[in-house]
């Protein structure tokens, strides 16, 4: 992508994040705290991962994509995404809507269409992925920093695979929303935050460069590419499955919610941390390239052991600080009281 083209990008979507936070700001269009969130802020808006949508459509008719499936599934993720953050949906019929675009997404790459249980995995895998995302919308800079990382690696991919070429501007295009999206939002108080409208559609994306990636190198390597997120995701579902929880529900069970929730770390802070061990995790992946088989196999292990442990480790001691505290303040209340009754 040309510079000409990526300054008139870049002015057009601050221009319609500016446009758009006036309008909602208008019609009243703020986040609202649920149990999810991770701020008491009312003046946030919601939505403002609309960008992200805006860049593929400019990516579509900068080069011409040939990706009709890809753009219709991102299209209905859009929409009832948008709706949602205007008015609540069912989460049935949100999750429809995913099934539907996600087996867009999967008819668009044919390579997984060979045999029915490969199809189902990926089909599975891909309506998770895509759901799960949304969650990172609660931390400022989360969904922006770690998106950062996800989307350039695939972006150097794809030049690695197959060249410069006309398709490789998708990912430019939606690299250049998310710098512009994390002007108004990785901030220690947020103008705005993705919704579902951005973290979903986002999502989706993402899902497409893996797919795309898996099937242009013939390995599955490049899932590595969102592993930190996923290992946290898994193993919290996990969790929760365990405690008998619905896990359909909103919560603040995810690793970076507790570190920002229980240990009290800046959303900032938690946010560039997952972006840089992805980052780092995505440098060793994009190293194994050529690696042989069994090579790549011992790879896969070691980084998700380590992330493995890494997260019973950190929730195990994130439990440890919670009973101290929760201790010290009985004592402090026991105290108090005391000092009450004999005055």
């Amino acid at each position: 992508m040309s510079l000409p083209i990526c300054f008139f990008l870049t002015v057009l979507l601050i221009g319609a994040e500016l446009l758009y936070l006036k309008l909602a700001r208008h019609l009243g269009l703020f986040d609202r705290p649920n149990e999810r969130s991770a701020h008491l802020n009312l003046s946030t808006i919601r939505g403002g991962g609309f960008v992200f949508y805006l860049a593929v459509v400019c990516a579509i008719w900068i080069s011409k994509l040939s990706l009709p499936y890809v753009y219709l599934g991102l299209t209905f993720i859009t929409l009832i995404s948008f709706w949602d953050d205007i008015s609540s949906v069912p989460k049935w019929y949100r999750l429809a809507i995913h099934m539907l675009a996600v087996g867009l997404l999967t008819f668009q790459e044919k390579a997984f269409l060979d045999q029915w249980w490969l199809f189902a995995g990926v089909f599975f895998i891909g309506v998770g992925i895509v759901n799960a995302y949304n969650f990172m919308d609660g931390i400022n800079g989360m969904t922006a920093f770690y998106s950062l990382v996800t989307v350039g690696t695939l972006w150097y991919w794809q030049v690695q695979q197959s060249g410069p070429g006309e398709n490789d501007v998708l990912f430019p295009c939606v690299f250049v929303a998310l710098l512009v999206f994390s002007y108004f939002n990785a901030r220690r108080r947020a103008i705005c935050f993705a919704g579902d409208v951005g973290s979903i559609s986002m999502g989706f994306i993402i899902l497409y460069g893996l797919l795309a990636s898996i099937n242009r190198s013939h390995t599955y390597l490049p899932i590595l590419f969102i592993s930190v997120y996923g290992i946290d995701t898994l193993l919290t579902i996990i969790y929760r499955l365990y405690l008998r929880q619905n896990i359909f529900r909103a919560h603040q069970m995810h690793l970076f919610q507790l570190l920002v929730h229980q240990l009290g770390w800046p959303h900032l802070r938690v946010s560039l941390l997952y972006a840089l061990v992805q980052l780092g995790i995505n440098g060793l992946v994009i190293l194994a390239m050529n690696w042989l088989p069994i090579s790549q196999f011992v790879l896969v292990g070691l980084i998700w052991g380590s992330l493995l442990i890494a997260y019973v480790t950190t929730r195990k001691r994130i439990g440890i600080v919670t009973k101290k505290e929760s201790v010290l303040e009985n004592r402090l209340y026991y105290i108090d009281l005391k000092n009450l009754e004999n005055t």
